[in-house]
């Protein structure tokens, strides 16, 4: 794109590294890929939030999206918390107490497990099965020992062990009454808990109470029961008296919820009104992946076998079976980063205090000449970072473009990005993204095409277009930062969207902050582009919710290339602050429409993702709290 004036180049002194940092510049070969690190193993990183662990069976495991309604207690759990601790659900579907040990799980667990967390222990399903050796314990002996394994390993670790005992399966007798379906197994737990002084959640008991009450046809809606062509991931029906759909996963937790509460088991606070009215099919995250899976933990630093965030890169599995999570260490590096369609589910995670201690950057501009000499980079190939893989996660770090403007005044393309992303569902939590013009690309793999992300606190830094493309993007509470080009009377444009007309949703901008150092009324909201004059490319772009600066204009939306801004998909909604205005060049959303345009809305695509809503983890560095 070109600029509508001359930027000014602005020091970016967010770039500069904590004192001590080490800058980590050239190029390494490929090494071979590196084992998976310890699997508890945070690498340094520590959560500033207690975490409710629950390791388990398929009763309280988390399901894939793919697997929806279907839904496992501990999944449910996070919508009875309050913000004063996580849930970390790490239940194995078909699990024992014994095959989850046997498996490394549990020492994985344990090594996640800091001072002040809880452990829910909740085994028995599999247990019962004897005659299978890889799963089978006896009641009175084994049974025991591999749980006084779990709770002898969390207190050694400074945590709380809860025992819990198996929720009962849906069957009734001929008279409608509840039956047992555990035998021994629940006394066992009870008697463990007595002679350990180990809390106790008596789920056998309450859940049959529950069952009771509701009796046989009233639990069919709690139970995975589904009639033929009810739900496209169960067309031929299904009839399960032992899983729950999302109502009875939630109804269970709140069982868990109630006596861990009421019980005194975790600290006061740590639950919301457990019997206040919730959605669950609308609320519940269903993950893309298997909290359970062991990533690869890859390492980037000094001293670490990789030295470039990019060898990192090269090192993961093709195809992405398992995720990646790449650690890396405080510094600046300069490197040109590509991760290919090849190598989705990447999580990049810086492990410093804050995300200006880990700086991804480059200075490549859309005029400067590649070094092969075929040419300049161009504007989409100047990204120091360039993202295709799908399921793409960073946290805690820095994106940045740095290319110098006043340096360049021969140049007359110096649009410079510091991130392209046209990878499928994308989180980017805690992140900064630094430049000028072009900052941010939010683009897909061919227009027409969705792709999808969401950016959970963070910070947008530009000047021209800092935010363009076709693809979805949701700003969740982000700041967006005008710098300040000197001008009296046109400081830049935020955005410049160019959704095809087949994409119903574009940019939302929700709970976010407008700010910028520059002059009152100098800077738009955006500005509609159609790639070489397109005209199906027309921008959907709505502010919600959020605080304007007084650098915003009373006419937030302008033309751009000869297309007007009153033929695009422009809106405002609730905002407030000095920038604020309601005029009729402002449009706002229809009253009754607000709720057709939600966080929801915009991600959920055909597959129900829902990052927004994640509780669960996919790997031991997705719950932790990111500094301020």
């Amino acid at each position: 794109m070109s600029p509508a004036a001359p930027t000014r180049r602005t020091l970016l002194t967010a770039f500069a590294l904590a004192a001590g940092a080490t800058a980590l510049t050239g190029a390494a070969g490929t090494p071979a890929l590196a084992a998976p690190g310890a699997a508890g193993n945070t690498g340094g990183i520590r959560r500033t939030r207690p975490a409710l662990f629950v390791v388990g069976d398929s009763t309280s495991s988390a399901y894939q999206h793919s697997e929806r309604p279907r839904a496992g207690w501990g999944q449910a759990m996070p919508l009875l918390l309050g913000p004063r601790a996580g849930v970390l659900d790490y239940a194995w579907s078909g699990a024992s107490s014994k095959s989850y040990a046997d498996a490394g799980l549990l020492d994985r667990v344990l090594g996640m497990l800091q001072p002040g967390d809880h452990l829910l222990i909740a085994f028995g399903h599999n247990d019962e099965k004897v005659q299978d050796p890889a799963r089978g314990t006896l009641p009175g002996s084994t049974f025991e020992a591999y749980l006084r394994r779990y709770v002898d390993g969390a207190l050694a670790h400074g945590a709380q062990p809860v025992l819990v005992t198996p929720v009962e399966r849906r069957r009734f007798d001929a008279f409608g009454a509840a039956r047992d379906t555990h035998g021994a197994y629940p006394q066992a737990v009870r008697d463990l808990a007595a002679a350990t002084g180990t809390p106790l959640v008596d789920l056998t008991a309450s859940s049959k109470d529950l069952w009771q009450r509701l009796g046989p046809e009233g639990t069919t809606s709690h139970f995975l029961h589904l009639a033929p062509g009810e739900h496209p991931q169960y067309p031929q029906g299904s009839a399960d008296n032992t899983h729950f759909q999302a109502l009875g996963a939630l109804a269970v937790a709140r069982l868990v919820a109630g006596e861990l509460r009421s019980r005194r088991i975790v600290p006061p606070g740590w639950f919301a009104d457990t019997a206040a009215a919730a959605d669950p099919l609308g609320r519940m995250y269903w993950p893309g992946e298997r909290p359970v899976d062991t990533p690869v933990v890859l390492d980037v630093g000094p001293g670490e076998r990789f030295r470039t965030v990019q060898s990192a890169v090269d090192a993961a599995e093709p195809g992405g079976a398992r995720r990646t999570v790449i650690r890396i260490q405080p510094g600046e590096y300069r490197e040109v980063l590509h991760v290919p369609s090849s190598r989705p589910r990447i999580s990049l995670v810086g492990t410093g205090a804050g995300p200006e201690d880990v700086v991804l950057v480059h200075d490549n501009a859309s005029g400067t000449l590649k070094p092969d000499g075929s040419g300049p980079f161009g504007t989409f190939g100047s990204a120091s970072a360039r993202v295709d893989g799908a399921d793409f996660v960073a946290r805690n770090l820095t994106f940045g473009n740095d290319f110098d403007e006043a340096a360049h005044p021969e140049m007359k393309n110096r649009q410079a990005v510091a991130l392209h992303l046209t990878g499928d569902r994308a989180v980017l939590s805690g992140v900064r993204l630094l430049g000028n013009q072009d900052t941010l690309l939010v683009n897909s793999p061919a227009s027409g095409v969705a792709a999808r992300s969401w950016f959970d606190r963070c910070y947008v830094e530009g000047d021209v277009d800092f935010v363009f493309g076709r693809g979805t993007a949701v700003f969740d509470g982000c700041e967006l930062r005008s710098l300040d080009r000197g001008s009296d009377s046109n400081n830049g444009y935020v955005t410049a969207g160019s959704q095809d007309l087949s994409i119903e949703r574009g940019y939302l901008f929700t709970g976010c902050r407008f700010t910028s150092g520059a002059a009152a009324g100098t800077v738009h909201l955006g500005r509609p582009w159609h790639p070489s004059g397109d005209p199906r490319a027309v921008a959907q772009v709505l502010v919600r919710d959020s605080w304007l600066g007084a650098h915003i204009a009373a006419s937030p939306w302008t033309d751009m290339s000869g297309f007007s801004w009153r033929e695009a998909r422009f809106a405002e909604h609730a905002n407030r602050g000095p920038g604020a205005q309601l005029t009729s060049d402002r449009p706002q959303l229809p009253a009754g429409e607000a709720e057709r345009f939600t966080v929801r809305d915009y991600l959920a695509g055909e597959d129900g993702w829902a990052p927004q809503l994640a509780g669960t983890a996919v790997d031991c560095t997705a719950l932790l709290d990111l500094p301020g």
